[in-house]
């Protein structure tokens, strides 16, 4: 497993409840929040910003608005069009902490809007909206896989097995 480069807290909202996020990131840069709603422990985990997956990350992250370049450096693109991340180590955790912000907000929303149904409606993003050229997108996507892969605010459903000839 990867050294720890950094844990932090953070407050968030889901579903109009004030959730404590605790955040740890890893010298890949992938980020694991961990937080407890309605009794029940989650832990989201993206992946998709480590190694190689950075820099498709800060370029999105860059070009959704204009960032404070002391707590997150900058971007700059040459005339081909090859861009160049002047970041320290510092800034670019504060990007990976911005970022897992916005993937927490964006399950607020997510949850806001849809409720019961969240479980759902991410499946239906993953399937039908694939495309992760913004950031928003990209975060959608993240928020998304988090809320799929921990099977977030499913219903506590035990399933009597059905098979073919059980008659």
């Amino acid at each position: 497993m990867d050294a720890i480069l950094s844990t932090t807290t953070f407050k968030s909202r889901i579903m109009g409840t004030s959730v404590n996020v605790s955040l740890t990131i890893r010298n890949t840069h992938e980020a694991t929040m961990e937080f407890t709603l309605f009794g029940a422990a989650y832990t989201f985990t993206v992946t998709r910003w480590s190694r190689k997956g950075l820099s498709s990350f800060l370029l999105l992250f860059f070009t959704y608005k204009c960032r404070e370049a002391a707590d997150f450096g900058s971007l700059t693109v040459d005339d081909n069009g090859v861009p160049t991340f002047n970041m320290t180590t510092v800034q670019k955790v504060n990007a990976v902490i911005q970022g897992a912000k916005d993937v927490m907000a964006c399950v607020d929303e997510i949850g806001t809007r849809h409720q019961r149904s969240v479980l759902d409606y991410a499946i239906w993003y993953r399937e039908k909206h694939t495309c992760r050229d913004t950031y928003e997108n990209y975060i959608t996507m993240l928020a998304c896989n988090c809320i799929v892969h921990t099977d977030f605010l499913a219903p506590g459903v035990t399933w009597e097995l059905v098979t073919f000839g059980m008659a």
